[in-house]
């Protein structure tokens, strides 16, 4: 049994009906069907949108409605990819979307959630790109960030993700950990990996005698032994590795925006001191900048361990 199919045996989609949520369906259920796994889609009404129409139905009654629409739905876009009603669960709620999500994602032992980064707004939709950060942020889960839907023939391959995938790596106490699981992941899914590592460059001060160029070039030279170093000993997975200089959200997109790459893997981790960035904040700044998918995974020790076992 490998890595993937282990780790994500039940697969968590939220929908809010727009092209967007489809979209990132599509992804799930590919998954699922790839990996034999347990699809779960679910819909969270607005508590305003449902209060009002209480006056008009009672509450069994829109939810049921919800359920009809959410079936269709994802027979419509699940189908496709060979998804039965018996491998797919659906559920209908009323709430704030990202505390639904974190809810469903408990009461339904999910392993990994799948969502759109955009979506629609207003009151009867739930916005997705404010959502999706908040998930990003809470959630100890793995969660797939499918890219936005940019033209009619934008899509999803059957071979998704295709030959390549990239890890970034903040080399530190947790850098072969990070490496590791998404090696594993990797591994599971069938694609190249290579790690990535961001300088960002130390800023030319005048009034300081400082020879920034070659203090920039020693921390290359230290950045690559060190990925190096992790490359050969997770060679199993592991087939290259790259540093580059920057900020790392925008050197990331950049990379990961190449028509070779279909997949970031990448661990998001709480921010450092009170004005650091929240955690997934640089995952969702690659997201909507690189326009490709980014499997986002949490930092926690438990599931490191589960997600990283002996090659």
């Amino acid at each position: 049994m490998s890595p993937q199919t282990r780790l994500f045996r039940t697969i968590l989609c939220p929908v809010d009906f727009s092209k967007h949520s489809r979209h990132a369906l599509r992804y799930a259920a590919l998954l699922a069907a790839r990996y034999r796994s347990r699809l779960v889609a679910i819909f969270i009404e607005d508590p305003m949108l449902a209060a009002a129409a209480a006056f008009a139905f009672d509450d069994k009654t829109l939810l049921d409605e919800g359920r009809i629409q959410l079936q269709r739905f994802v027979e419509q876009t699940a189908s496709a990819h060979g998804i039965t009603g018996k491998a797919t669960t659906i559920d209908v709620t009323v709430g704030k979307p990202h505390e639904e999500i974190l809810r469903a994602s408990k009461r339904f032992k999910c392993d990994l959630i799948v969502m759109g980064s955009h979506g629609l707004t207003g009151v009867s939709r739930m916005m997705f790109g404010s959502t999706t950060h908040r998930v990003l942020r809470e959630s100890s889960l793995p969660i797939l960030a499918t890219p936005p839907v940019v033209t009619r023939s934008s899509g999803i391959s059957r071979n998704w993700p295709g030959k390549k995938a990239i890890a970034p790596i903040d080399l530190g106490p947790g850098d072969r950990a990070d490496a590791l699981a998404a090696a594993s992941v990797a591994r599971g899914l069938g694609v190249q990996l290579q790690l990535v590592h961001v300088v960002e460059p130390i800023p030319d001060i005048p009034w300081l005698e400082l020879d920034e160029a070659r203090r920039n070039s020693q921390r290359h030279r230290k950045a690559l032994a060190k990925l190096t170093k992790l490359k050969e000993e997770l060679a199993w997975a592991i087939t290259g590795c790259q540093v580059v200089a920057g900020k790392p959200a925008d050197e990331i997109a950049k990379l990961a925006s190449s028509t070779a790459v279909g997949l970031v893997i990448m661990t998001r981790r709480p921010g450092k001191g009170l004005f650091g960035p929240k955690q997934g904040s640089i995952s969702y700044q690659v997201l909507t900048s690189a326009k490709t998918a980014v499997l986002a995974l949490p930092s926690d020790r438990k599931w490191l361990r589960g997600a990283a076992p002996k090659a």
